[in-house]
């Protein structure tokens, strides 16, 4: 059995086609890969943000509560987030696992969190690509323009005026590395997504005379930058917009300094990012058609997280922040064999680290006691069904905690102090906050938090406070000042 993993970073699930309801952005070949899936409708991260969703899908352990013995490493990484880092020693990994039933593995992402230095997700493959160059990946230490002409580009994609000075000067700290990076590309093949796919395709025709086949394709678009060729771009940019190209969002709560317009512009940027990387992912399902490959290969496709775009009067990925624009995910299980779909599960709530314990099932392989996700494959048979314990769902971000069912999401920090409940039932967006009257109720959710935990929470990070985990993806130096 072939069998891929395809991961795509900051993927939205409201933003991935007409499967997940989404009528406006142009994702033809994700609205047909759907018709063959089991698709998941209440799929979550086990924990955020990037390195710990991928310890968990690489173990099929769970990352949260983030109480395990930070390692001592010498490392230039920026990001100190809690559960960013390695997977631990003892834990054995997805390549591994597949080594072991004589599987020829591949590992091929631009990603480029997980190379950097000590993170070792590449253990166990056969082979592994580094897909340079996205965002502040250090693969070129300067653009080669003049004074003036770096500061026309940079003024032409950042914020201006005194009071969005501090954003801005972010904005342009991460872009003078990114376009640095990206200074030499000339044509949509130089993008991150057609590089990743063109490898994975490389990949299957290698090896298309075997049949054990197992590789990871982990493309890290749509994150930001986004950067999407201008035809994607105008599909969705407004032609009157005249403002900045803001292809770098800011993290931040509130959105005094940001104009409806220039949000409509991020969006339309994402958007084109999105349809961007449905185009390289319908060459990749073509390719294995044309291979005659695809019926009989088993193909994963999820997000790690989504990114809040204006939505609940946010921008980025911000552990008070987990609304569903963040935390809802697309999940969906290509099975061998013909599958007339989309077979949707509703009832249960489902988690990235299933991904393992699923690859097990699908296999007809007992799942070692170690892991903590639950076989799906139960579903190419079954009918839609409540998992046993899977009526609810908790994620953790740092030092705050998501807890979710049916009827109630709770956002919190770990210590209490900052809480937000949301009645389901009367409040499907998410918008009044109920907890001043019902603090039995969030009594009994944090308990169920408390029990995920195992009682072992994290409430505190060290020379770091709830404020600053707000701007936890950027230096602190950035940070607006307040008038």
């Amino acid at each position: 059995m072939r069998i891929f993993l395809i991961i795509f970073d900051t993927l939205r699930k409201d933003h991935t086609g007409k499967t997940y309801g989404n009528d406006w952005i142009q994702t033809p070949h994700f609205d047909k890969f759907a018709n063959d899936c089991l698709v998941f409708n209440k799929a979550y991260p086990e924990s955020l943000p990037t390195i710990p969703v991928r310890r968990a899908i690489h173990t099929g352990i769970r990352t949260f509560p983030f109480n395990h013995e930070k390692p001592k490493l010498r490392t230039d990484d920026g990001v100190f987030d809690p559960g960013w880092d390695p997977i631990p020693p003892h834990h054995k990994q997805i390549g591994e696992y597949m080594k072991d039933f004589d599987y020829i593995t591949a590992f091929i992402t631009s990603t480029y969190h997980q190379f950097k230095p000590n993170m070792n997700f590449h253990i166990g493959f056969d082979q592994w690509n580094w897909i340079r160059g996205h965002e502040m990946d250090k693969t070129r230490a300067k653009i080669r323009m003049n004074d003036e002409e770096i500061k026309e580009l940079m003024n032409s994609h950042t914020l201006d005026g005194r009071r969005r000075r501090a954003l801005a000067k972010y904005q342009k700290y991460l872009l003078e590395r990114y376009f640095a990076n990206v200074q030499d590309r000339d044509k949509e093949e130089n993008y991150f997504p057609a590089q990743t796919f063109e490898k994975a395709i490389e990949f299957i025709n290698d090896t298309k005379r075997f049949e054990n086949t197992f590789c990871i394709i982990d493309e890290f678009d749509p994150h930001e930058p986004w950067d999407p060729p201008e035809e994607y771009l105008e599909k969705y940019l407004d032609s009157e917009y005249c403002g900045p190209k803001l292809i770098q969002p800011v993290y931040i709560e509130r959105l005094k300094n940001i104009t409806d317009d220039e949000i409509k512009c991020m969006r339309a940027h994402y958007a084109g990012e999105v349809t961007l990387c449905d185009h390289w992912f319908g060459k990749f399902i073509n390719e294995l058609k044309e291979l005659d490959l695809y019926e009989d290969s088993l193909i994963f496709f999820i997000s790690d997280h989504g990114h809040s775009i204006g939505e609940h009067n946010a921008i980025g990925k911000i552990p008070l922040a987990m609304y569903p624009e963040l935390v809802d995910i697309p999940f969906m299980i290509k099975p061998p064999g013909n599958l007339n779909g989309p077979k949707r599960i509703k009832r249960t709530y489902v988690y990235d680290h299933d991904i393992l314990p699923t690859i097990f099932g699908f296999l007809g392989k007992e799942s070692p006691k170690i892991f903590e996700g639950r076989d799906l494959s139960i579903f190419t048979e079954e009918e839609d069904h409540l998992i046993e314990s899977r009526d609810y769902i908790t994620c953790g971000f740092s030092v705050c905690t998501l807890y979710k069912d049916d009827n109630f999401a709770l956002i919190t920090s770990n210590d209490k102090k900052n809480r937000k409940l949301f009645d389901l039932k009367k409040d499907p967006s998410w918008n009044n906050n109920i907890i001043d009257k019902n603090e039995d109720i969030y009594n009994a959710l944090f308990k169920k938090i408390e029990k995920d935990a195992k009682n072992d929470l994290l409430t505190h990070v060290e020379h770091t406070t709830l404020e600053d985990l707000k701007d936890w993806y950027y230096m602190k130096q950035f940070k607006e000042k307040e008038n």
